[in-house]
């Protein structure tokens, strides 16, 4: 039997195929960061985070903008900063997260790394909500 990881990272279907390796590779380091934080030490208690890679966030954002309205998740609950959006939904200890690209790769450097930095920042935010350790 399989079991889903808590940490999920996917990518927009702007994005090649290609990108597979590097998502699971991201998938698993931030898993593991989170396991070694001990923030899956009680199974009633586990956080989980649905990351996908965008181009840009500006997109992202007028979609946000335009669904909250239709529906019971407002639009104002999301957290928009620079590089990454992400809302929180604390009755399921869910959040889902968009983190964007475009800028790294006009950067061109440590685009690996950068990833990682804005995954952590997102995931460290919501687990200080519950007094977990910061993943680093």
């Amino acid at each position: 039997m399989q079991e889903d990881l808590p940490i999920t990272i996917a990518a927009d279907g702007q994005f090649s195929s290609a990108l597979k390796p590097l998502l699971m590779k991201l998938e698993m380091w931030i898993n593991f960061q989170a396991l070694k934080a001990d923030w899956y030490g009680n199974e009633d208690f586990i956080l989980s985070f649905d990351f996908t890679l965008v181009r840009s966030l500006d997109e992202k954002v007028q979609q946000i903008t335009a669904t909250g309205a239709d529906s019971n998740e407002s639009a104002e609950s999301w957290v928009v900063k620079q590089g990454y959006a992400y809302h929180y939904q604390s009755s399921h200890l869910m959040t889902i997260a968009f983190i964007a690209v475009d800028d790294l790769l006009e950067d061109g450097v440590g685009i690996e790394q950068a990833i990682k930095d804005r995954m952590t920042s997102v995931a460290n935010v919501v687990a200080s909500q519950h007094g977990l350790l910061a993943v680093s």
